[in-house]
């Protein structure tokens, strides 16, 4: 199934393989072996689930996203099932009908060609009837579909550790506005996922097209969520000439000047049948979270962040 669910999304290239355990001066044989450790460090946590040799190749990659550090990856699983645990709402599948009827309000996808580099380049749009009408924008749907791509590509062999998202928020009007605020404890909880639970590196984040109010958002309600290093990496363009000097044209959709096939909205379709094939595959994970009762100490909002801003963890 996972299989059939990526298969439109080419795949690192042997050698690209080969110098990510370069860069990180490790080997697949040295990682796999870790991958046995992490194992077995597992077995002896009371709150944290137990792991089989299915699982290798999963924990091999929080490796490689770790730098080759047992104990980074050890902090950034246990972040993982934590979240697991506390917010499962983020870890959900939707309903068929419930993604189709969000892509009337934002267009959103992973695109099939990946960067020069390795990196996989992602793209959302809020679609011209948000900008006429936000009421029916649901915004924990867009968290949902987000992390439920990004978890799905990440348990894969082949598929990048590294993205870059453009966002174009052309129709970002006061109404949009209003309803983030609305739901900005979600927002917040969605970057926490991300930033320190799942074995990703943002390499850059592109958005086009702002109005004013798209801007201020952006340094108000977003940017102090972001760790330093991600706002660091935020590029905003004023349109498409702009874009194609810092994201080469073969690898955008063809309504964002790319040389891709499809539009933005032609992409959203094609993955609008998602929430439906992935199900098994989430449910069959569903036990992949800590038992909360089981935790060693009572102070673990404090000790994991999750009480505050995920800014002052020293996650790399």
């Amino acid at each position: 199934m996972t299989t059939r669910l990526l298969a439109d999304l080419d795949q690192l290239s042997e050698e690209q393989e080969l110098q990510l355990y370069k860069k990180w001066e490790t080997t697949p044989e040295a990682t796999r072996r870790d991958a046995v450790a992490l194992r077995e460090w597992l077995q002896k946590q009371p709150h944290l689930p137990k792991l089989t040799e299915d699982e290798d190749e999963w924990l091999c990659r929080y490796l490689l996203a770790c730098k080759n550090s047992l104990e980074r990856a050890k902090r950034r699983i246990e972040y993982f099932f934590t979240v697991q645990a506390m917010w499962p709402e983020y870890f959900t599948p939707p309903t068929v009908a419930e993604g189709l009827a969000f892509g009337e309000y934002m267009w959103g996808a992973p695109l099939p060609k990946m960067l020069p580099d390795g990196t996989r380049l992602c793209f959302y749009k809020f679609a011209p009837k948000v900008g006429k009408d936000a009421s029916g924008m649901n915004w924990m749907m867009f968290y949902m579909l987000s992390l439920g791509y990004i978890e799905l590509q990440l348990s894969q062999p082949g598929q990048p550790l590294h993205i870059e998202a453009v966002f174009d928020v052309e129709h970002y009007t006061l109404s949009l506005n209003n309803s983030f605020i609305a739901h900005l404890a979600e927002f917040r909880r969605f970057v926490q996922c991300i930033q320190v639970a799942l074995p990703l590196h943002v390499r850059r984040i592109h958005v086009m097209n702002a109005p004013p109010l798209a801007v201020t958002a952006l340094n108000k309600l977003v940017r102090p969520f972001l760790q330093d290093k991600i706002n660091q990496r935020i590029v905003t363009h004023d349109g498409l000439d702009s874009l194609a000097k810092a994201v080469p044209v073969e690898c955008l959709p063809k309504d964002l000047g790319g040389l891709l096939p499809l539009t933005m909205q032609e992409y959203t379709l094609r993955w609008a049948d998602m929430a439906q094939a992935a199900t098994k595959w989430f449910m069959d994970r569903r036990w992949m979270k800590a038992d909360l009762t089981n935790k060693p100490d009572c102070k673990f909002n404090s000790e994991f962040g999750l009480d505050g801003s995920f800014r002052k963890l020293a996650v790399d």
